[in-house]
């Protein structure tokens, strides 16, 4: 009877239960009768993978089925939506033409209030190839270029674009190389990668691909990454000769349209620009940064400057930092100018070839 008791009495550091022979029955066979429906759950749902075994591949067959009627049906859905169109697919003439292109994704987002900004593409395989994008941060480069990768994959799988025309040669791949990531695993910095990935879309693209590069060089020092970046670019301007649409912050890439005028053009993002103003309520003269609005057209020619203290300002970053660095801005693009200047005057200077222009430029220069 004692050990009856004990075996019916559970206790913690706190309290202590009784619980009575009956509940302790009770509870053991709540506990076999779990057990037995864990089994039971497990002998069905093998029995179930059997049977469906035997009928896998009808029902594989089937899922594709649907699923391809799904997304036939979906791409019906988009063409009906307002401001999209039918794409000309041109096997035989290589090109990318674009007129009022959107970005499927952000015109979705922006669709209630009207206000993304189309702009047009214009690429031929045997004419102008290159597009160099410049232009402020944040100005709407990334959106472009990916919005003419995703135009160009809608096209090749049959469904209608947002645009008001396109008319697109058939592309044997389209190969990106955005962003910035590193790869711990196997021990490749962030600027490694960036060339592993630039080396691979060198060794497969053809004059049937697009080649779409952003930014590429800004992971060393100023002089290797345009180093970089415009030897790589005149790569594919003369050997590869794909479609190449090259985002870069580095003017001296720029110059490049000037040596291939057939097969190269310098685009910016427009935007409105106030000039920096200078306080005169401090005796230093407190320098601010430049304030933009932009403006996301595409156009032709290339942007001075890449204004990054404007994203700065933009990220809330303390005043005192911006005017420091604006003013230090400033001071580097006067040591730049004055090189320039000297550098003109001495290329002058070797010129003079007689006394008459010598006075002559010594007139000019004084």
């Amino acid at each position: 009877m004692f050990l009856s008791f004990l075996a019916c009495f559970c206790s913690t550091k706190a309290v202590g239960r009784y619980h009575s022979p009956l509940l302790v029955e009770r509870y053991k066979k709540l506990q076999e009768l779990r057990e037995q429906l864990l089994l039971d759950c497990q002998r069905e749902w093998t029995d179930f993978l059997d049977q469906f075994g035997e009928h896998y591949h009808t029902m594989k067959r089937a899922i594709s089925h649907l699923a391809t009627i799904d997304c036939l049906f979906s791409l019906a859905e988009v063409a009906q939506q307002g401001g999209y169109c039918r794409p000309k697919v041109c096997e035989d003439r290589p090109q990318i033409m674009i007129r009022d292109g959107r970005h499927p994704a952000i015109d979705l987002l922006m669709g209630e209030q009207n206000q993304f900004v189309p702009n047009h593409t214009d690429l031929q395989g045997d004419g102008k190839r290159t597009m160099i994008i410049t232009g402020p941060n944040m100005g709407g480069k990334s959106s472009y270029i990916r919005q003419v990768a995703l135009i160009c994959i809608m096209a090749q799988i049959g469904s209608f674009v947002p645009a008001s025309e396109a008319c697109l040669g058939l592309l044997d791949g389209i190969y990106t190389r955005m962003g910035a990531s590193d790869n711990i695993y196997k021990g490749r910095s962030t600027f490694m990668e960036e060339l592993t990935e630039a080396s691979e879309i060198i060794s497969r693209a053809t004059e049937r691909s697009l080649v779409i590069l952003d930014e590429l060089g800004r992971g060393t020092s100023t002089h290797d990454g345009i180093a970089i970046a415009y030897a790589t670019l005149e790569y594919f301007i003369r050997h590869v000769k794909s479609f190449t649409l090259f985002v870069t912050h580095y003017p001296p890439l720029c110059e490049l349209e000037r040596m291939y005028p057939d097969h190269v053009s310098n685009y910016h993002m427009a935007f409105l620009l106030n000039e920096t103003h200078i306080s005169s309520d401090t005796k230093d003269g407190d320098v601010q940064p430049e304030f933009i609005t932009f403006l996301y057209n595409l156009t032709e020619g290339a942007a001075g400057q890449s204004y990054g203290l404007n994203v700065a300002k933009l990220a809330d970053v303390p005043d005192p930092i911006l005017c420091t660095a604006a003013r230090k801005a400033q001071e580097l693009e006067s040591a730049v100018e004055a090189r320039r200047r000297s550098k003109k005057l001495l290329t002058e200077m070797w010129s003079i070839a007689d006394k008459p222009s010598l006075l002559q430029w010594l007139q000019s220069n004084s």
